[in-house]
């Protein structure tokens, strides 16, 4: 997608965002490298692909931290009630500066619905991660 609303700046954090995966182990997934410890959850399941997604501060536009909390939960209602398996996580544009978005790994989503999911809760783009474990950027606006 090369027609955006997303600035320079943003779109580059999003890139180099570290995208935190609180499952079994723990990992990290970066937007362009090869994830092993996802690759390795495919290799192992039934799981082939995946997409990062939050509800937190919409088109990037910060919200209380409550407010923000209350969105992701009504973001994680949706995804069981869609009966998909999924990872918590948090996406840090910045590590040194402690700021992140709480966020889900959900596996076996289509990208469809992600897509849908993230324009939903009023997201810039989402992290999809298809078959081959290399996240992508998938911009929304």
């Amino acid at each position: 997608m090369t027609d955006t609303s997303i600035n320079n700046e943003l779109l580059a954090s999003y890139k180099l965002a570290h995208y935190h995966v609180y499952g079994s182990p723990s990992f990290i997934l970066k937007i362009g490298q090869y994830s092993p410890e996802l690759d390795d959850i495919y290799k192992t399941s039934s799981k082939k692909i995946a997409a990062f997604i939050t509800a937190f501060n919409p088109a990037s536009i910060e919200l209380s931290n409550q407010e923000n909390k209350d969105r992701n939960q009504q973001l994680e209602e949706k995804i069981k009630t869609l009966h998909l398996c999924y990872f918590h996580g948090e996406g840090k544009c910045d590590e040194s500066e402690g700021s992140s978005e709480e966020s889900f790994l959900v596996f076996e989503i289509d990208q469809t619905e992600a897509i849908r999911l993230g324009k939903e809760f009023g997201q810039n783009a989402i992290v999809w991660i298809p078959e081959n474990s290399i996240p992508e950027l998938l911009l929304l606006k």
